[in-house]
C-alpha cells in the first residue's frame, strides 16, 4: 500500500512535469510563431498594446500548462484507482512556481535594508530561517544544476500538495459538521 503511494507520487510528478513542458512548448509555438509573428508582426508598435498582448500570452500559457499538467496527473491517479478532484490539483499547481520564485528571492535578501523596518534582534532569526528554507535551492545551485528544473517540478509538486492539503481540510470540515 505504501509502495503504491510512492510510485503514484513519482509517476504524477513525472507526468505533470512532462505534460507541463509539452503544453508550454505548444503555447510558445502558438503565441510566438503564429500570433506574434504572423498576426501582430509589425502592425502594433505601441507599448500599451504590446504589453497587453504579452500579458494575455503569459496568462494563457501559464493557465494551459497548469491545466494540462493537472489533468494528466488526475488521469494517472485514476489509473492507480485514486480519484483526485481537479480543483485542488489546479490550485496547488498554480501556486507551485510562485513558491519557487519566493525561495529564489530568499537567496539575495538585502538584510541591511530590513534593519530600518524590522527590529535589530529579529534580523539574525530571519536570516537563519531564510537560510534553512532556501537550503534545497542553495544546494542545487552549489552543484551547478539548472534552476529551471525547479520550475518544471513545481507544478506537479504543488498540485500534489494542493490535493493532499485540501483532502485534510475536507475531512476536518466533515468532522466538525457531525
Amino acid at each position: 500500500m505504501k509502495k503504491d503511494g510512492i510510485i503514484l507520487t513519482l509517476v504524477q510528478i513525472a507526468t505533470g512535469g512532462v505534460l507541463g513542458l509539452i503544453g508550454g512548448w505548444v503555447c510558445l509555438f502558438v503565441f510566438e510563431g503564429f500570433i506574434w509573428q504572423l498576426l501582430i508582426g509589425d502592425h502594433i508598435n505601441h507599448g500599451f498594446w504590446v504589453g497587453l498582448f504579452l500579458l494575455i500570452s503569459m496568462g494563457a500559457t501559464y493557465s494551459v500548462v497548469v491545466v494540462v499538467a493537472s489533468v494528466g496527473m488526475r488521469f494517472v491517479s485514476q489509473g492507480f484507482g485514486v480519484d483526485v478532484p481537479l480543483k485542488p490539483l489546479c490550485s496547488g499547481a498554480f501556486l507551485g512556481p510562485p513558491a519557487v520564485v519566493g525561495l529564489l528571492a530568499l537567496l539575495n535578501v538585502p538584510w541591511e535594508i530590513l534593519g530600518a523596518l524590522v527590529p535589530a534582534f529579529l534580523i539574525p532569526v530571519l536570516k537563519t530561517l531564510a537560510y534553512i528554507v532556501s537550503s534545497p535551492i542553495r544546494g542545487w545551485m552549489y552543484f551547478g544544476l539548472p534552476v529551471e528544473i525547479w520550475y518544471i517540478l513545481a507544478i506537479p509538486i504543488g498540485a500534489i500538495l494542493g490535493y493532499r492539503i485540501a483532502t485534510v481540510e475536507d475531512i476536518d470540515a466533515r468532522v466538525e459538521q457531525i
